[in-house]
């Protein structure tokens, strides 16, 4: 089978995996099995996920879990690893809803993306169909009757333009034809590409990744043959040929049909001839089969009476059983499989025989190391950094909200960005912007008050979100705990630091998690630090009732280089530290925060996007100098979006209630009745289709009644032709037909000839 034929025979046996389709002709079961023991190490018994750092009560992981259960998300892991390990890579698309954040995933084959020089996400398109209840086109008569449409994203930075299609879209299609397609173009709120790309088997540094089993397609197609011919030959022959000395009435029962067949290896595998036993001639007549080899329906062959009776001393009966599949076939098939799995990064179940739980551990290793590596692609890199950037987003949410709320009112952005002193009364007035801003954070925190009408997430340093999972593959027996609990205990006694050493027992917490599971009382060590403390104080008096052996008027305590006193301070700072474990506050990562453009850089590199962006058609138009707007007349102010200091554009906040914290409930008031949006339609006020969902009802503006514009001929009376005719020529039906033009109540236009005429 030539490379291009396997791959085409693999795609179909993936297919048929990931869409859970049983009709498939595949008979190996190494893409199967593979999946199925990747996504048993790698989601075990539930993955949490949980954030860092979160002093101010539990909102962040409130949000999290908020996001989590919205999306159901840890249902749809086991889908997500299939489909992440089946086709190398794939997209999280976050969008924000009127009551959380929805999470997106999409294959391969349904987006493109595009990286700017520095490796940062400049535009990403997606494709994806979904379908509608009603059948229904532009009209009665125009329009497909279909139920299914297609959707086209593009997303950047500024802007989420929406198509809408009853036909098929492609990637290299030109989205041109209005009268087919439905455009709405929506303001980004978050500023940034709200996607995470992630790969699978990445290359060395690129932007790309492959499956698990696209390099190994000749192979596995190959022991999908070998699987497939051993299947045969134990079905054609698997039944065994009868041999007797009686005749075939007295052994064989006959069928239905009456007809006798001769015993042998073909009528037991489903061939039948035209004739019976009695005039048969063998191979002069013609066969025929019933039923392919294996899938042939039982019983279609002779039939043998459990019990023969009636033999005589001289009667002979006996079967003849052929070697179906030789031992050097199943071995070879077998080795096979054991190298595929390998090379996979897995191991074979079935080659693990007579071993011990200890040993099925060991073996075990070389899977939970591979499947570790598809957990930091698909976890920390993928779903991690999308609840990053969702608490990001809430955080610049707080802020823009506070700064509303304090009345802190962004500068202005000059119009002639070349004028030297406006620009630099610009980044003086931005900068006390930042500077005020964030003393009224810091006040707000500080004090534990929160303004009313505040929504969003407090600043809290670290964004960082990680994982963990929620139990082992094999569970720990009680002696396992008891040996672990020992181990701990004697590093402990070692001197090895508490947190240090609970890490071998609680090897998924964190250490401020060890460090708030330490805030107990440790009997155990308190009194193992006062026998250490009572054990110094006497030697201690037996030093100060010892003379020196040197100086024997003096104390041997009066020796320097016997001083027991700092070993006391050490002793007291040990026993402190073991009462008084606490969490620590990490600073912001920076590499990990977006970054969001100026207004004056957006407005000095884009003078041509600006009006093009007007031209698109959207109500109102789009209006990039967000940061002018003045919260009073209908926006929102702006600010640095970044909290690390870098400056950056602000963002136009929504509705997302913050979780209440302890001691000081929020109202949770929405910023859409206190800070007004802009001119443009934000992209939470236009839900999307969820990709394969069936839509109840579509609105005019969704294509189950896709609208020609205002200008189209088919809406307009008369001949079509003359009114294409007359929008290419303006005027000219008029001269040509000046009454038709003009209307019944019209007079004719006067021309030169009339002119003519008076003179």
């Amino acid at each position: 089978m030539s490379d291009s034929n396997s791959k085409s025979a693999l795609d179909d046996v993936i297919k048929s995996v990931i869409d859970r389709d049983g009709s498939g002709s595949a008979d190996t079961m190494l893409v199967n099995a593979h999946l199925s023991q990747m996504k048993m190490f790698g989601i075990r018994q539930g993955v949490e996920f949980f954030p860092e750092q979160d002093n101010y009560g539990t909102q962040r992981f409130d949000l999290i879990q908020q996001v989590i259960k919205f999306n159901k998300l840890d249902a749809r892991l086991d889908s997500i690893w299939d489909r992440f390990l089946a086709y190398g890579k794939g997209l999280f698309y976050i969008r924000p809803t009127n009551k959380t954040y929805r999470i997106y995933w999409f294959d391969k084959d349904s987006y493109r993306t595009f990286y700017t020089p520095e490796g940062d996400l400049e535009e990403v398109l997606i494709i994806y169909p979904y379908k509608v209840r009603k059948k229904k086109g532009i009209n009665a008569n125009v329009g497909l009757n279909t139920d299914k449409r297609y959707m086209r994203l593009r997303i950047t930075a500024d802007e989420i333009e929406e198509y809408h299609s009853e036909q098929e879209i492609t990637f290299d299609q030109e989205i041109t034809d209005v009268g087919v397609l439905n455009k709405k173009v929506l303001e980004n709120t978050m500023e940034f590409i709200p996607c995470v790309e992630v790969f699978n088997n990445p290359d060395a540094f690129g932007t790309d990744g492959a499956g698990e089993f696209e390099w190994l397609s000749n192979q596995i197609i190959a022991h999908d043959e070998m699987v497939k011919n051993i299947r045969a030959n134990l079905s054609f022959f698997g039944n065994p040929t009868l041999l007797s000395s009686r005749p075939k009435q007295d052994i064989v029962e006959s069928n239905d049909d009456g007809s006798v067949q001769r015993p042998s290896i073909s009528s037991q595998s489903g061939f039948q001839s035209d004739f019976s036993l009695s005039s048969s001639t063998f191979k002069q007549d013609p066969s025929s089969r019933n039923q392919p080899g294996y899938i042939g329906s039982p019983g279609s062959g002779l039939r043998v009476p459990r019990v023969i009776a009636n033999l005589e001393p001289v009667d002979r009966v006996s079967f003849i059983t052929p070697n179906a599949v030789s031992p050097d076939q199943s071995r070879y098939t077998e080795q096979l499989r054991s190298e595929i799995r390998l090379a996979l990064g897995g191991i074979d179940d079935l080659s693990i025989t007579n071993v011990t739980a200890t040993e099925i551990k060991s073996a075990y290793g070389r899977v939970s190391a591979t499947s570790k590596k598809k957990c930091l692609q698909l976890y920390t890199y993928g779903i991690c950094k999308c609840f990053e950037l969702i608490l990001f987003q809430e955080e610049q949410i707080f802020k823009k909200s506070l700064a509303y709320v304090s009345g802190i009112k962004y500068p202005v952005v000059p119009e002639d960005l070349n004028d030297e002193k406006a620009m630099q009364k610009y980044e003086k007035g931005k900068f006390n912007y930042e500077r005020k801003l964030q003393q009224a954070v810091d006040k707000a925190l500080e004090d534990g008050d929160i303004p009313e009408g505040v929504v969003g997430l407090a600043p809290d340093g670290n964004r960082s979100v990680l994982w963990r999972w929620m139990g082992p593959v094999y569970e720990d027996t009680a002696q396992d705990k008891l040996n672990q609990s020992i181990f701990t205990r004697n590093l402990q006694e070692l001197g090895v630091d508490s947190i240090e050493a609970l890490k071998y027992l609680f090897p998924s917490k964190t250490d401020d998690e060890i460090a708030g599971m330490l805030s107990g009382y440790p009997f155990r060590m308190v009194g193992e630090v006062q026998r250490a403390y009572s054990s110094f104080i006497d030697l201690i008096n037996q030093e100060m009732r010892t003379p020196h052996p040197q100086q024997p008027n003096l104390p041997m305590a009066a020796d320097p280089r016997l001083d027991l006193t700092p070993f006391l301070y050490r002793t007291l700072e040990n026993l402190q530290k073991e009462l008084t474990y606490g969490g620590r506050y990490r600073g912001s990562d920076p590499i990990g925060t977006p970054s969001i453009p100026d207004p004056a850089d957006q407005l000095r590199g884009s003078g041509s996007a600006r009006s093009s962006i007007g031209s698109t058609g959207t109500s109102g138009g789009y209006n990039p100098t967000m940061g002018s707007i003045d919260p009073a007349s209908g926006g929102t102010s702006s600010s640095s979006a970044s909290p690390d200091g870098d400056s950056s554009n602000p963002i136009r906040p929504y509705t997302v209630n913050l979780p209440s914290t302890p001691g000081n409930p929020t109202t949770g008031q929405s910023l859409q009745g206190s800070v007004q949006q802009g001119s443009g339609s934000p992209e939470f006020t236009s839900p999307i289709p969820v990709p394969g969902s069936t839509i109840d009802s579509e609105p005019s503006s969704r294509p189950g009644q896709l609208r020609f514009p205002t200008n189209n001929p088919i809406q307009q009376r008369g001949s079509a032709d003359l009114y294409a005719w007359d929008q290419q020529q303006p005027g000219l039906l008029q001269r040509l037909f000046p009454n038709i033009a003009a209307g019944s109540d019209s007079r004719p236009a006067k021309g030169k000839r009339s002119q003519r005429r008076k003179s």
